[in-house]
């Protein structure tokens, strides 16, 4: 049965409450590292967002994370993704073809990503998800856009305005979006819209007064249906405006590391909090010394008794006081200047640790301690260990469902004639990002150890024997991103052969022929050479 618009609001009130459990957690968050992602349920516009914070340490490494995995995973115009055959498919010659077809429609794929929208929406998701979840909605372009060519919309959401409903195996099953617009341009987003005689009103009465919009998208795992959006206005529980159906989720919930039991994510920020409270309340301290040893505190003499709990320790300030010295003393006397000792807590390496959490491999500071090219380079390797568990994480979360969703979309446009289902049996992904090409480029160091042993031992008349090089450079090139185009196919390559074979025959055949020729001429002159010979030595 359809969902109702009762059923939602139930199922978004326990969303709710999860995230109500992990509010506190993203806050600190937002306020020491990513403050200027937070939405305006929180903050309104034009607030300052940085008041708390004493140390950019955490803010400019957010920055750093999200470009840097940007450029790992989803390279700006670049392609990120490849389509090619699965295991399934054994035939060589139907492998190439397939390979062939898949590599144009990876084209085709990439060229939604291409519009600079996408690069825009994935660096703020990556902001969120240094904190431990991002969101982004792709979703169908709006009809004028359609118009002029673009198909796709990409749009990074703040955390703190969605909520998220677990699935079965800690997938997301559930994303809840509240969002204010003006009422006229409902029927511009989705012309096929069905308000209710109130919405109907409203919108006609005052068409610029926002009305708050929720779109509800729900993973129903026991019908054919993938995902199920439901959009709805706030305040109107008769039915919901506009549904419609979706083969793969417009939305992409990736989460950094993942508590077991919990549908909300933790980020670099959230591992390094304590680094980073720590630093901010040092660089606090550490001002708040400097400003008082400028500026000084003093003391003014007063016939009454001094008051601690009236007097304001802050710099410039005046503290009436019984005496000044004896007798009485001086009128106005200075304080001595606090001696704050932070040579404990080194604010260097907390930095780093805030840095080095956050996958901040920028070179030390020029104030900093020299390091040598080998420890720099030994630092980045181990970061990039550390963080490699997330890879997969990532790719599941981001990389394949964002693929899926563009071909569907390529699909509804006829863009493409077949619905290609990413099986990984028949379809397969092949992530061609940096980070994965250096991975799998790290796992082919292998084959190519072993074909350099198999040519010293068995030497360069024996090794076809023992391993095919043309299948192992064909792998390698696939597996490093290779274009297709590039690479020959086993038709091509018969069709090589027979070439090379027919150019090998016709230049055997042409030099027998010359022999051949040059014998035919040589025998006269060789028999009369011997008959003159004989005469004269007769």
């Amino acid at each position: 049965m359809p969902l109702s618009v009762k059923d939602l609001k139930e199922r978004r009130a326990k969303a709710e409450q999860e995230w109500n459990l992990f509010k506190g957690l993203y806050d600190e968050a937002y306020d020491f590292a990513i403050p200027y992602r937070r939405g305006l349920t929180t903050n309104g516009k034009g607030e300052k967002r940085v008041n708390r914070v004493f140390d950019m340490t955490a803010i400019s490494s957010a920055f750093r994370f999200a470009g840097k995995l940007q450029q790992d995973l989803c390279p700006p115009g670049e392609q990120w993704l490849k389509l090619e055959p699965g295991p399934l498919v054994t035939d060589k010659a139907e492998r190439d073809k397939l390979a062939g077809e898949l590599a144009l429609v990876s084209e085709q794929v990439n060229a939604l990503f291409m519009t600079g929208e996408w690069d825009l929406a994935f660096h703020e998701m990556g902001l969120d998800l240094a904190a431990g979840t991002g969101a982004m909605i792709i979703d169908d372009a709006p009809p004028l856009w359609q118009r002029k060519g673009k198909l796709a919309a990409f749009a990074a959401i703040p955390s703190e305005e969605v909520l998220l409903e677990p699935g079965l195996f800690g997938d997301v099953a559930g994303v809840y979006w509240k969002r204010k617009f003006p009422g006229r341009l409902i029927k511009a987003q989705w012309p096929k819209a069905q308000l209710s005689r109130d919405l109907e009103r409203r919108i006609e009465e005052k068409p610029n007064d926002e009305i708050t919009v929720c779109q509800d998208v729900v993973l129903d795992y026991g019908t054919g249906v993938r995902e199920l959006s439901v959009y709805h206005a706030e305040g109107n529980d008769e039915r919901p405006f506009y549904t419609r159906t979706y083969r793969a989720s417009p939305w992409l919930t990736p989460r950094y590391f993942r508590v077991p039991g919990e549908t909300w994510g933790r980020g670099p920020i959230l591992l390094a909090m304590p680094a980073i409270k720590t630093l901010n309340k040092a660089q606090e301290l550490t001002l708040k010394a400097a400003a008082i040893t400028m500026l000084g505190i003093y003391t003014a003499v007063e016939d009454g008794v001094f008051n601690p709990a009236t007097a304001v320790v802050a710099p410039g300030v005046f503290w009436k006081v019984r005496a000044n010295g004896g007798p009485l003393g001086a009128s106005v006397a200075r304080l001595p200047e606090p001696r704050l000792d932070l040579s404990q807590i080194v604010l260097n390496e907390l930095r780093m640790a805030v840095q080095g959490a956050m996958m901040d491999q920028s070179l030390p500071a020029d104030g900093a301690a020299v390091r040598s090219a080998t420890e720099i380079l030994e630092r980045v390797k181990r970061l990039a260990s550390d963080h490699a568990g997330a890879f997969g994480r990532l790719v599941h979360e981001i990389v394949l469902p964002a693929g899926e969703r563009a071909l569907e979309i390529a699909y509804d446009a006829k863009i493409m004639s077949v619905n290609i289902s990413i099986d990984q049996l028949l379809v397969k992904t092949r992530i061609t990002s940096p980070i994965a090409v250096a991975r799998y480029a790290q796992a082919a160091q292998t084959s190519v150890e072993w074909a350099t042993i198999v040519r010293e031992i068995a030497g360069p008349n024996m090794e076809d024997l023992v391993m095919n090089k043309v299948e192992l450079l064909t792998d390698v090139g696939r597996g490093l991103g290779v274009p297709e185009r590039q690479l020959l196919t086993v038709d091509q390559r018969r069709e090589l052969m027979a070439k090379v074979q027919n150019l090998v025959a016709q230049a055997m055949a042409t030099a027998q022929t010359a022999a051949q020729q040059q014998q035919g001429a040589g025998q006269p002159s060789g028999g009369a050479g011997l008959a003159g010979g004989g005469a004269a030595g007769g």
